[in-house]
């Protein structure tokens, strides 16, 4: 992911179940449409897994909130699913990132439940309680909708809140906190001076020193599923003037905004803008489904999920985010950042997300490019409008009766020794002019893996000579040549029935104008997607990269990097990192980060390829044999003598005939 700043997750415990109907949320009433479910052990605990993974490689979650879209303390198994929470604080061993706060957000209403309260306090877990105002015909109004009911709701939950700040003054109970929310301002305002007084007071007959306070300054309509015209943002300022930092009834009032708790600081907001092609404050942080899909922050009814933590790393999870557009769910949601107002930052913020957006587009439109250098900003133009462009010149210029014309084929598999041999030379001069490649008389570079016929080799030709190749290697009796440096890592990954293919050898000729590099890249990209999804059976793709290159392959392709650099023998030792795909998502992938690579290749003359490619898969199987690798012993005397013993006894049984 491009983001640098620490993130944030809320999961929903509970999803569409509650015992309140919140004038603003979406639960309980007849426009909801969304799931309702208790999240599943796999998956509370597949969300600790990611979570650990992520620190693992560097990624800082700061907090985990269980709130979301229902009230949590309803899950049946809320006391095991706490304790899974505690499990994880307690064995933390990660020392270079620290553990996330872990909280629990309620309405209080089972706090006196047995049982429930002792899970916070045996597991180091902060409670916060949503307490919009202490007023019972306030509380009843935004909490059901009945003013008359205030008073008899409220009165179960005051006891609780009295217990809690005792557990607190006591250093039981690890953060007591109270959300201002759901944020009605309007009788938010009206009654915060109660709500202040009575608070205080109470901590005061509890010996608790100081109160914290979190406050909302936007009214949500949860994306269209209520009814909620409020556009304008409310930051309070008055409010905070007067009470935070002060002392009211000798208790001490600490206040934030909850975009504070999210982001602490404006560098993390301009890491946003930066990272996202939407900059949007409300889907910049993790909000995990009961399922575990990963949602918008208001999308409650999960019509636009952006994948799953049981088969995605917080990473890709985030890359989503970042990739993602608005779409219809965000027309329907009045927290949209482009319509916010009401103070001057949020319209600081407003404008400059208009403009990051507008940037976006034009580079989605407009895209700078230079492949030589693996750099890249944005995404890249299908191939078909640089063929289209080309045939046009070709045809002008034999209109003109030139006889220099430069015509790129598409990708295909060789169906010749003599045309594998001259991608073998290209990936060696290539290597070598990178520093990856010692001199070698031969002037070709050939793995153990290109010996195989579990490994295909695509090549793209400019006026019949090849200009770019890319090898995938199916994963066989062989190891995969990533398994040398990253063997953890692969076996992270791997999961029941899963066929891993690892791309390898990738090289295009340095000559090319760059618009010409664009057409070769992704034609052998686009060929590699159907041999490896189509053909092959592959679940992922895998490949080792500089670590120079590696935004370039996380922005155009959707890798999603699984490690940490390392330095690699058998390219001069030169830094390398491990990159993954996933096949299965890669075309919703896609679909969020570039419409028209989805297009090209996903859809465009999909079919057509696909037969081609498989009369040229039938052709090009048929040139691994004993004729081939004789060729290739002729051309390079050291080939079979750089081999182990096991590569040796690999090779045999796959050419009896070489013994």
């Amino acid at each position: 992911m491009k983001s640098h700043r620490a993130i944030s997750i809320n999961n929903s415990l509970v999803h569409g179940i509650c015992n309140y109907s919140c004038r603003l949320c979406g639960i309980n009433k007849a426009s909801y449409d969304g799931p309702r479910e208790f999240q599943s052990f796999i998956v509370t605990e597949s969300l600790i897994q990611r979570i650990y993974e992520s620190a693992e490689s560097g990624i800082n979650v700061r907090y985990l909130a269980n709130s979301g879209d229902g009230e949590p303390t309803l899950h049946p198994e809320f006391n095991d699913r706490i304790s899974m929470f505690g499990a994880m604080l307690r064995k933390w061993n990660i020392s270079a990132v620290p553990p996330p706060e872990v909280s629990v957000v309620t309405n209080g209403s089972r706090l006196h439940m047995p049982g429930i309260m002792e899970a916070f306090l045996e597991n180091d877990i902060s409670l916060i309680i949503s307490l919009p105002t202490v007023v019972p015909e306030s509380y009843g109004t935004i909490m059901t909708g009945d003013s008359i009911r205030g008073h008899a709701i409220l009165s179960k939950i005051l006891p609780v809140i009295e217990k809690a700040m005792e557990y607190r003054a006591n250093g039981q109970l690890s953060k007591l906190c109270f959300h201002i929310s759901p944020p009605e301002t309007k009788i938010i305002r009206h009654d915060f001076p109660d709500t202040i007084d009575f608070l205080t007071c109470l901590a005061r007959s509890r010996a608790l020193e100081e109160i914290e306070l979190v406050l909302f300054p936007a009214t949500s309509n949860r994306s269209g599923l209520i009814r909620s015209n409020v556009v304008r943002v409310d930051m309070y300022k008055d409010l905070f003037r007067k009470y935070n930092g002060h002392t009211v009834n000798g208790v001490n009032i600490r206040m934030k905004l909850v975009v504070k708790r999210f982001f602490s600081n404006v560098f993390e907001i301009a890491d946003l803008i930066r990272s996202f092609k939407f900059p949007c404050l409300w889907n910049a942080n993790f909000f995990i489904a009961a399922d575990g899909c990963s949602i918008c922050c208001n999308d409650q009814s999960a019509r636009n999920p952006l994948g799953n933590i049981l088969s995605e790393s917080l990473d890709t999870l985030m890359q989503y985010k970042e990739l993602y557009m608005p779409g219809k769910m965000c027309a329907g949601c009045n927290q949209s950042p482009q319509r916010l107002r009401g103070s001057a930052e949020a319209v600081l913020f407003s404008i400059i997300v208009r403009i990051r957006m507008g940037l976006s587009e034009i580079r989605n439109r407009y895209p700078v490019s230079n492949i030589s250098t693996m750099e890249q900003t944005e995404y890249l133009p299908p191939e078909k409008e640089i063929i289209e462009e080309n045939d046009n010149r070709v045809e002008e210029a034999e209109q003109r009766g030139e006889d220099t014309i430069d015509t790129i084929s598409d990708s295909s598999l060789p169906d010749s020794i003599d045309e594998m041999k001259e991608a073998f030379r290209l990936i060696y001069d290539s290597y070598l002019a990178s520093g990856y490649q010692k001199k070698d008389p031969s002037s070709m570079r050939i793995s153990f893996s290109n010996l195989l016929p579990t490994s295909s080799l695509i090549t793209v030709k400019k006026n019949g000579e090849v200009c770019g190749t890319l090898t995938i290697i199916l994963e066989s009796d062989s190891r995969l040549p990533i398994n040398e440096l990253f063997n953890h890592e692969i076996n992270k990954i791997r999961r029941k029935d899963s066929l891993i293919c690892e791309l390898s050898g990738l090289a295009v000729d340095e000559s090319l104008r760059i618009d010409q590099s664009r057409t070769v890249l992704l034609s052998l990209f686009r060929k590699a997607f159907i041999l490896g999804h189509d053909f092959m059976g592959c679940t992922d793709f895998c490949m080792m990269i500089n670590p120079h290159h590696c935004d370039y392959y996380q922005k155009e392709f959707n890798f999603e990097k699984i490690g940490q650099i390392r330095h690699y023998d058998k390219v001069n030792g030169a830094p390398a990192v491990p990159l993954r795909l996933n096949l299965a998502k890669g075309a919703e992938l896609f679909k969020i980060s570039n419409p028209r690579l989805y297009q090209y290749f996903f859809i465009s003359d999909r079919q057509m390829i696909k037969e081609l490619s498989y009369h040229e898969l039938s052709e090009h199987r048929k040139l691994y044999n004993v004729k081939y690798i004789n060729s290739l012993i002729r051309s390079k005397e050291d080939l079979l003598t750089d081999l182990t013993e096991k590569e040796i006894r690999i090779l045999y049984g796959y050419y009896p005939e070489l013994r």
